[in-house]
């Protein structure tokens, strides 16, 4: 869906329908082969603004795992954090911090849309200095 008009229907202009629920079923079919029973996503308090990240989702697709295979649980440990209050609990150094991004237009950060600018913001708010003009 990258590269493409925004569908005029979309709550958002990045709006990736039934994203969450792809990648965790993608995740679920290959960790119940390794015996995983428990599956973590990464959801932080921010992405409650999308009903794939509210705990209501995580419980729900979390009945559904367990419903069809029996042993897989989804858990999102840090749903009651912010970004940066689980980047600073988790020790993740500014050079590790650096490579990571959400761009939603391309491989590489595009710089200007909105999971760039939270990137940026989460980077100003836990005071890791980036000079975006280099």
């Amino acid at each position: 869906m990258a590269g493409t008009d925004a569908d005029p229907n979309a709550p958002s202009s990045d709006w990736w329908p039934y994203r969450n629920q792809m990648i965790i079923s993608l995740a679920a079919m290959k960790a119940i082969a390794l015996g995983v029973t428990h599956l973590w996503i990464g959801t932080v308090k921010s992405d409650g603004t999308h009903l794939d990240g509210t705990q209501g989702f995580v419980s729900r697709i979390s009945d559904l795992m367990a419903f069809q295979e029996g042993a897989m649980v989804v858990e999102a440990p840090a749903i009651e954090l912010s970004t940066s209050e689980l980047i600073r609990l988790s020790d993740v150094t500014p050079g590790g911090l650096a490579w990571a991004h959400s761009c939603h237009k391309a491989n590489i950060p595009c710089g200007t849309c909105r999971g760039c600018n939270k990137y940026f913001q989460v980077l100003d708010d836990i005071g890791y200095d980036l000079d975006r003009s280099r």
